[in-house]
């Protein structure tokens, strides 16, 4: 089982007290010729007064919430400052601050110190290093919430440490979720905290020249510069995939707007063919049906010329038949008077 390199147990008065380092000159992003020229410190001698164990056997972590963020937070600043070799990043190491005292030793979840080598170390050995931790992170739960803006606070002030960092990946265990202090005249200052309505939290880092951010349910660096939070790798990846799959189905649902604008315009088409077909049609049955009321208006002109030429007949007839009988009639009188 992975174990917990936390502080032990420190009696008062054994912690020295030392005064805050200068801060050197944008530590953040030094020159390279300030990278080359970076020491190795000595390791530890023989004759160094006792044994400084690397392990305490503790748990490393008891909740889940707590390791991830811890790994995520040490993984993000490496792959931030990777390449860089006048730098080291520690996670869950022990931290010795005064020599020949193996109880005077912290173990931070994660921190950062500027101007020494990125070499792997058991220990971080402050006398050794020539400097504390540039900033520290305490990821805190329901047991160690006491312990880290306390004991382990003021531990971390009186080595100097210039930034010390407290982050609630739970809830519940601090308020804000993410609380900065930067050391300022030998006093630890609460950096200032913006709250959005959202229950996003964003507090600015003078020593990372970043912003941390509870955001989107967990810690995030956000650089200013560049308006984007920190990502590692597979992250990028996977934005990168997810670009991808994002960009086929839009072109998937471009094409399937196409497809129904085109069945559409074939839809509509096919409709005013079929308007064309029936208005021709109708066109076709008004042709009929005025070649019929032609063909009726010419029997009716036939039947009428008939008609008339019937009366014209009948008329003729009636005038000859008057004359005729008027000839009678002439005759008739003619015999009945014989003067």
């Amino acid at each position: 089982m992975p174990v917990k390199k936390v502080q032990q147990s420190v009696p008062a008065g054994t912690v020295p007290a030392v005064e805050p380092p200068v801060r050197p000159p944008s530590p953040w992003a030094p020159s390279p010729r300030t990278r080359a020229a970076t020491p190795e410190p000595p390791l530890l001698t023989a004759e160094d007064p006792v044994e400084y164990p690397s392990e305490d056997g503790l748990p490393m972590s008891t909740n889940p919430d707590h390791l991830e963020w811890m790994i995520r937070c040490h993984r993000e600043l490496k792959h931030r400052y990777r390449g860089r070799q006048d730098l080291y990043l520690g996670f869950d190491m022990l931290v010795y601050y005064e020599r020949g005292n193996r109880e005077a030793a912290v173990a931070p979840d994660v921190f950062v110190s500027f101007g020494v080598p990125s070499r792997e170390r058991p220990s971080y050995f402050v006398w050794l290093e020539g400097k504390p931790p540039d900033a520290v992170w305490e990821f805190g739960g329901p047991l160690t919430v006491k312990g880290d803006a306390g004991e382990k606070k003021e531990t971390y002030r009186r080595m100097g440490v210039r930034e010390y960092w407290l982050v609630d990946p739970v809830g519940g265990v601090h308020d804000p979720r993410v609380q900065g202090f930067e050391l300022v005249d030998g006093a630890y200052e609460q950096l200032p905290c913006e709250q959005g309505p959202d229950g996003s939290v964003a507090v600015w880092s003078p020593v990372l020249q970043l912003e941390l951010r509870f955001a989107q349910g967990r810690l995030r660096f956000w650089n200013r510069e560049t308006a984007q939070y920190l990502e590692l790798p597979e992250d990028e990846a996977e934005a990168r995939i997810e670009r991808h799959q994002r960009a086929r189905h839009e072109a998937e649902a471009q094409i399937k707007r196409h497809q129904r604008a085109r069945h559409e315009a074939e839809a509509q088409i096919k409709r005013h063919q079929r308007a064309r077909h029936e208005a021709e049609a109708q066109i076709k049955r008004h042709q009929r049906a005025r070649h019929e009321a032609e063909a009726l208006r010419q029997k009716a002109e036939a039947r009428a010329e008939r008609v008339e030429q019937a009366l014209k007949e009948e008329k003729r007839a009636t005038k000859a038949l008057e004359a005729r009988i008027a000839e009678i009639e002439a005759e008739s009188r003619s015999t009945r008077d014989p003067t």
